[in-house]
């Protein structure tokens, strides 16, 4: 075996051999349901450990636009949460967290509550953070797309990457552990040697 095979193949090796299983960038579709019509709605994760973290309010309708208000009444049952508005692509993480205006958050120390507004037929994509506990010690970062169709507000799609790294709203992409990331460019520099043409013999 050529020596520059032999170096990539042991380096790759070593990389897998100290690289955990759970820094490859885990992410749960499906993981909010609820909605509501009326004047009340919930919304809510449906996560192992996180069971039950969301927000339960009041929706107030605008007849004259069609649209409806959202006011965020109390958290429900289960960490430490918030959730706030996000812009479809953007990365939902600890700074998207720390400089935006929540919608809710439900912490032990306080509960701050905020509204929204939902427009007829439009998309609006929540941001969220579940704080860990014993059944995951880490953040999870995670986005809801809701929609109001006039009557009913629902919620039309959702992810939650497992890493506490983040993802993208409106997308299955999380940001990789960087163990992921340093396999991603072993991998990458390995298969760009190989494409080098071979060097000339006479």
């Amino acid at each position: 075996m050529h020596r520059s095979w032999k170096w990539a193949a042991a380096s790759l090796a070593l990389l897998l051999a100290t690289t955990p299983l759970w820094a490859f960038p885990v992410v749960e579709w499906n993981t909010v349901h609820g909605g509501g019509n009326g004047g009340s709605f919930k919304l809510y994760t449906d996560l192992k450990g996180f069971s039950d973290a969301g927000i339960e309010g009041t929706m107030v309708a605008d007849y004259l636009l069609g649209n409806i208000l959202l006011l965020a009444d109390g958290g429900t049952i289960g960490c430490a949460h918030s959730w706030f508005p996000v812009v479809y692509g953007s990365l939902v993480d600890e700074t998207a967290w720390q400089t935006a205006t929540n919608f809710l958050a439900d912490f032990s120390d306080a509960c701050n509550l905020g509204s929204l507004t939902l427009v007829k037929d439009e998309s609006l994509y929540l941001g969220f953070r579940l704080d860990g506990h014993d059944y995951a010690p880490y953040k999870e970062y995670g986005w809801a797309e809701l929609l109001y169709d006039g009557a009913t507000v629902s919620v039309a799609s959702s992810a939650t990457e497992r890493t506490g790294l983040g993802i993208y709203a409106g997308t299955g992409m999380a940001i990789p552990e960087p163990a992921t990331a340093g396999l991603l460019i072993l991998g990458a520099s390995v298969l760009a040697w190989r494409r080098r043409p071979p060097p000339n013999r006479r």
